[in-house]
């Protein structure tokens, strides 16, 4: 027994060992995220890289000094029915080819934050799949898919009307594959072609359930505050029935009925009165064109083909600590974590890139300002968990830390950086700043680097470098935040 029990440890002890091995030798990278990485003209690029190094520092042995930047990705023409090819994504592959030649001619090393525009942001796929069936956008409780006085002032699709993750928005899902494999193969062989430029990259950036009708720019409550949840799109409710009755009640011909004779349905499971599985809107309704929804009076018909009383539906009433309820919230989350895991198998074209290379980007909604953004927690479906992509991606979020002129609202927390730090050997914080507004306390952003670095994180992107006003709270050049980082970087060189 004690032989047995000592080859159990032998492996594991060599595991930790290797990770332990693995952290030391791999460098920190700090990577400024330059909001205007693209936008600026090459002098003004020069200008920039020279400042960075003057103002942080320049890269060595222990640390990497660069820059990280956005790739967002945008469309020519797309269209739901056909296929996208290299060239309906140029606009996406020539921001490949314009921020590797930028970080390669000016000698920075460089991280890539690819974010599909389907969630946060806006692009012509997204809009063209809304237009074409709005069962691919998300839905909210109430049936409407956005702001419903953008949808009534206007024929263009709003960007408050976000895409669905539902894996069952099947044309959806193939044209995101085929633009994202192609992305991936384009940062594949930038990687491979400049190892020492293209350093990592990092997406589908920020992925959640949308907030539009609950806070203003995920922050600010609207109105009276009333949560109004999302996704309720027919794809999602039909792909909530059916993981619900595979994996439950198989064979049960209707959530009433007990027919595979296990002494369950899902009527008394959770206390339900459904009488068929078919959906109680929209069931097998077909596309729904855009502007055939906008002329609906009711976004949520209560009669006419549209409509099967007693039909299946998800709950869209909070009932905290109601089974039927918990299972619908957990439900939510997997499909997020999913469309990640489906995002990081694609752009990865299964590990070309590997995953010390490749993170996830996403808010930790369960930590957000000490864990009291209660309301972006129900409303993203976007808990820590769901940035733990293990043997595809490296676990990446963004932590913004708020002041209000006398104290800190954190989402920075060793529980969190502990359970990243376990996750691998890699992990990052791919949008960062410990104090929005600034402060001019350096100590406190040197003792918070520090704090952060005893967790060995391999990347760190200081939010951000930029000369935009709509970024000023934000800004690093010219704060104590900037001076803390000089520091910080010739403290780690010198170790």
């Amino acid at each position: 027994m004690t032989l047995t029990r000592f080859w159990i440890l032998v492996p594991a002890a060599a595991v930790l060992v290797s990770v332990a091995l693995a952290r030391t030798t791999n460098p920190l990278f700090i990577a400024p995220l330059y909001v205007e990485y693209t936008s600026s003209t090459p002098e003004e690029f020069a200008a920039e890289t020279k400042q960075l190094r003057e103002r942080i520092g320049s890269s060595g042995s222990s640390v990497q000094v660069g820059f990280s930047a956005f790739l967002g990705m945008q469309f020519r023409m797309p269209g739901l029915d056909r296929p996208v090819g290299p060239d309906v994504l140029a606009p996406t592959l020539d921001g490949i080819t314009l921020m590797v030649d930028r970080a390669r001619s000016n000698h920075i090393p460089l991280h890539i934050s690819v974010i599909s525009n389907l969630f946060h942001g806006i692009n012509s796929l997204r809009e063209a799949a809304i237009r074409a069936d709005v069962r691919n956008a998300q839905w909210f409780e109430d049936g409407w898919i956005a702001v419903p006085e953008e949808i009534n002032r206007s024929r263009a699709v709003p960007r408050t009307a976000w895409i669905t993750a539902s894996s069952y928005a099947t044309l959806l899902r193939h044209r995101i594959e085929e633009s994202t494999r192609i992305v991936g193969e384009r940062l594949a062989a930038a990687m491979e072609q400049s190892p020492d430029t293209l350093i990592s990259i990092s997406g589908d950036s920020e992925v959640e359930l949308s907030y539009e009708r609950t806070l203003e720019d995920g922050e600010r409550p609207r109105g009276s505050g009333k949560i109004v949840y999302a996704d309720y799109s027919p794809f999602m409710v039909s792909e909530f029935r059916d993981w619900l009755r595979d994996s439950r009640y198989k064979g049960d011909l209707s959530p009433a009925t007990d027919d595979n004779h296990d002494g369950h349905t899902l009527n008394r499971d959770f206390h339900q009165q459904f009488r068929t599985w078919d959906l109680r809107y929209f069931n097998n309704s077909g596309p729904i064109p855009y502007e055939q929804y906008r002329a609906m009076k009711e976004k949520l018909p209560s009669s006419g083909e549209f409509f099967i009383q007693d039909g299946f539906d998800a709950p869209r009433t909070a009932a905290p600590g109601d089974a039927f309820w918990e299972t619908w919230k957990t439900f939510r989350i997997r499909v997020v974590a999913n469309y990640l895991r489906d995002f990081g198998k694609w752009i990865t074209n299964d590990s070309r890139i590997p995953a010390s290379r490749f993170y996830t980007h996403q808010i930790p909604a369960d930590y957000v300002f000490a864990g009291r953004s209660t309301l972006r927690l129900e409303t993203s479906a976007s808990p820590l968990e769901t940035a733990l992509l293990p043997a595809i991606a490296s676990p990446g979020v963004t932590v913004f830390d708020t002041f209000n002129g006398r104290t800190y609202t954190k989402t920075s927390s060793p529980d969190m950086f502990r359970r990243l730090e376990r996750a691998g050997t890699h992990w990052g914080i791919l949008e960062y700043n410990p104090s929005v507004p600034p402060t001019e306390d350096e100590k406190y952003y040197t003792s918070t680097l520090h704090k952060l670095y005893s967790f060995h994180p391999t990347i760190i992107a200081p939010f951000a470098w930029t000369h935009s006003e709509q970024h000023r709270q934000y800004r690093i050049q010219d704060t104590a935040f900037e001076r803390a980082l000089k520091k910080f970087v010739e403290e780690i060189q010198r170790r």
